[in-house]
């Protein structure tokens, strides 16, 4: 019986989170407006609520929104062909050995960085870019940290 109870409290208790993560957020028309005017061909567009700021997340982008409808933010998944010379240039000279995993092109009002992964087993690095070159900022991930302090690869 203290079985029975106990799955069932812990099936209402998933059941309950599932609901609250998959709430509909309510949009401001300004909102709305902005996103469909900027990106009209966006399909499968979920929503998010978070500082607020709305954001939406569709076919390779994130972009955020204050209430009053003004982009903020957003972030682009990019091919590494995508990225500047530069930024391809600086990879090359100041991280031999590492080849790029993943790439993603940030924009707040007229600033761009990229941000890119970069893998050299057994190691990780979350290295930020400006568009000239320069690191802006060189991350060891931390996952990579934890495991390698765990004997793990």
């Amino acid at each position: 019986m203290k079985h029975l109870i106990f799955i069932f409290l812990l099936g209402t208790g998933i059941a309950t989170y599932a609901q609250k993560s998959d709430q509909p957020v309510n949009v401001p028309a300004a909102v709305t407006k902005s996103f469909q005017q900027q990106f009209p061909a966006a399909t499968g567009v979920k929503w998010k609520l978070k500082d607020n700021q709305y954001k939406a997340e569709f076919h390779k982008h994130d972009v955020w929104y204050d209430a009053s409808g003004k982009l903020v933010k957003q972030k682009e998944d990019i091919k590494d062909a995508d990225l500047p010379a530069a930024v391809k240039q600086a990879v090359q000279q100041q991280f031999a050995g590492y080849t790029i995993h993943d790439v993603d092109k940030h924009t707040a009002g007229t600033a761009v960085t990229y941000k890119v992964e970069l893998q050299k087993k057994p190691e990780e690095r979350k290295v930020t870019f400006s568009p000239d070159g320069k690191v802006l900022e060189n991350v060891l991930d931390k996952k990579d940290k934890k495991d390698k302090k765990e004997g793990k690869k």
